[in-house]
């Protein structure tokens, strides 16, 4: 009888221990602990290998740490034993979206959705797709649908936020105050609206206001953004002012911007002309986006002609920007600059000494109202040895 009561202690221990190491690894996984969870999953898995549950969490947990390649073997390895399993092909779907094999995970996920039924998960996961393919219309659909049935989900709700700013209609107002160099005081504020007349093209109309030591400008115009297939963005515009001193009387611009993965490249030409000058501006761009980091790099060759001596000059300009997504809704930028930071703010008195460096620092906050507010201080050394400060606010409202 001792034996058998011994016999039987061991093996509760034994069921025990790995159903503790399971509730700490689901506890550690929900509360953001990743790598820990990660290496719990994993020996339960070496316990048992045929624990599919566990091993649908290593792959969760890979793909949360940004290890895909680990998650995409973690989940076929799972589909392999059980072609059926709902959550490793939601889980697949969504390592191919985030590596840019938008088409493939939405056949995946469009398979799983006839077997499945109602899953907020499935729904996150093909709007997460449709975005990634550009049809922010269905991303949103799907995003409203996954929100309906879990709507204490924080990752569903960022992720309809993030695509109502971009298909939805938009307001913004934005401003600067500027000081510094005696004479460099400047007040400047401007509204933009932007209206969705099909679910690719949006068309804008924007109006802005600076006054400055003897001066007082102003720019009204508009403009169209279209989305074209295979995610690729076409926004053109023009704006103007008559007798401008310091702002263009005629901006125009056109970007095109493909996006392939994480990673976004581009090309923008734009055409400014002053009062006496004018300015041809040529400027590739790239970036990398992947959470919670973005970059952002932009080089620019810009060739500027003045009438009054029939001289142009030639120069290039660099911009740099950094985005990190610490917070939920709180994100920290940073920009450094040398030449041309921003062919919003260009001035004509800048035009003749292009050798600008500027850095910058700022916060973004975006709220569940769709409203994102973002502050900026930007500090600028002119080729004059002079500084200037700025402080910029934005405020743009979404409406879906």
């Amino acid at each position: 009888m001792l034996f058998s009561f011994i016999a039987a202690l061991m093996l509760s221990a034994a069921v025990q221990e790995p159903t503790a190491d399971r509730s700490r690894a689901e506890e550690l996984a929900r509360t953001g602990h990743s790598a820990e969870a990660r290496e719990l999953f994993a020996h339960i898995t070496e316990l048992n290998p045929g624990d599919v549950e566990a091993r649908l969490w290593m792959a969760r947990m890979d793909l949360r740490l940004g290890n895909t390649a680990a998650a995409e073997s973690g989940f076929r390895a799972v589909l392999q034993d059980h072609p059926a399993d709902v959550d490793a092909r939601i889980g697949l779907g969504m390592v191919l979206t985030r590596n840019g094999s938008w088409q493939e995970a939405l056949q995946i996920l469009t398979e799983a959705e006839r077997d499945s039924g109602q899953n907020a998960d499935l729904f996150g996961a093909l709007a997460r797709a449709y975005r990634r393919g550009g049809d922010d219309g269905r991303a949103l659909e799907y995003f409203r649908r996954a929100k309906a049935l879990s709507p204490d989900d924080p990752d569903l709700q960022l992720g309809f936020e993030s695509v109502a700013r971009t298909f939805g209609h938009w307001i913004a107002f934005d401003g600067f105050g500027q000081w510094g160099a005696p004479g460099a005081e400047v007040e400047s504020g401007s509204l933009t609206a932007s209206f969705r007349v099909t679910p690719r093209l949006h068309l804008e109309a924007s109006a802005r206001k600076q006054q400055g030591e003897g001066y007082s400008d102003g720019l009204a115009g508009g403009g169209l953004f279209w989305r074209a297939p295979r995610s690729t963005t076409v926004e053109v515009g023009v704006v103007g002012g008559p007798s401008n001193t310091a702002l263009p009387g005629l901006h125009l611009s056109s970007d095109v911007v493909h996006y392939t993965g994480a990673f976004e490249a581009g090309v923008g030409v734009r055409r400014l002309s002053f009062a006496g000058s004018n300015l041809l501006a040529f400027s590739p761009t790239f970036a990398w986006d992947r959470e919670p980091w973005r970059f952002d790099a932009r080089y620019t060759y810009s060739r500027s002609s003045f009438d009054e001596t029939g001289q142009s000059t030639g120069d290039h300009s660099i911009m740099f920007r950094g985005t990190w997504q610490g917070w939920r809704r709180v994100a920290l930028l940073g920009t450094y600059a040398r030449g041309i930071e921003s062919f919003e703010d260009l001035t004509a008195d800048r035009l003749g000494a292009l050798d600008t460096k500027t850095v910058a620092g700022g916060l973004r906050i975006d709220l569940r109202s769709l409203t994102r507010i973002t502050t900026t201080w930007e500090h600028q050394w002119r080729s004059n040895n002079t500084t200037v400060d700025r402080f910029y606010v934005s405020v743009v409202q979404s409406i879906p």
